[in-house]
């Protein structure tokens, strides 16, 4: 009998420290992606993007929607891109984010790779 208590107690506290071991992990990765959004937000290159489509997910953040944002953004030196963004909108903000409407957003090249972040996004 006291076998099988040391082994539901070794169990749980492995399943505990599994636990808090992927919540910090997953928040460390928050925090490093939301300090990126603000970092591309104040130091990217601003562009025009046109909305060619806007899905809402069923994500929230502060019952604000994340939504992707289907974009054909004319970058400053003339080339023309497509990519998908996807971000949380301000509630009050909707009716800018329409198909056929014209944004402003940043671009900053990453690690290779270009991100884009759309301007009046929300950010916590």
């Amino acid at each position: 009998m006291n076998t099988i208590i040391v082994i539901l107690v070794l169990f749980s506290s492995l399943t505990a420290a599994v636990t808090v071991a992927f919540v910090v992990k997953t928040l460390g990765a928050n925090k490093k992606r939301y300090s990126q959004r603000k970092t591309i937000l104040e130091q990217g290159t601003s562009a025009q993007a046109v909305i060619n489509s806007i899905q809402q997910t069923k994500a929230q953040m502060d019952d604000q929607p994340e939504v992707l944002l289907d974009l054909t953004v004319s970058m400053p030196d003339g080339k023309v891109i497509s990519t998908v963004a996807k971000t949380f909108i301000p509630i009050i903000n909707v009716p800018t984010f329409q198909k056929g409407n014209v944004i402003e957003v940043k671009v900053m090249t990453i690690d290779n790779e270009q991100k884009f972040e759309v301007v009046g996004s929300y950010l916590p």
